[in-house]
């Protein structure tokens, strides 16, 4: 099935929705780890996936793993709204 101009353009709109908020939300969670002291240098804005923005965290080493477990950790210790809920 061929898309229309009108379909494209509606795709191509709502993918690059979809990038600026994979951008912002990489960007909002730079910012937050380096509050707490950590950064994760391949972070960085994904591809959008069916119009979903992404971020792509990427990897680091063992001890930077740890010790943003261990800030989390304490956040959901500290602040019990933040814990995930288990059914």
């Amino acid at each position: 099935m061929t898309m229309t101009a009108q379909e494209r353009a509606a795709m191509k709109a709502r993918d690059t929705d979809a990038m600026r908020a994979g951008e912002a939300a990489a960007k909002g969670l730079r910012e937050a780890l380096a509050r707490v002291g950590v950064t994760i240098p391949s972070l960085g804005a994904g591809l959008p996936v069916n119009g979903n923005g992404r971020v792509e965290l990427g990897g680091c080493n063992a001890g930077l793993a740890t010790r943003l477990a261990e800030i989390l950790t304490t956040a959901a210790d500290e602040l019990p709204e933040l814990r995930a809920t288990t059914q």
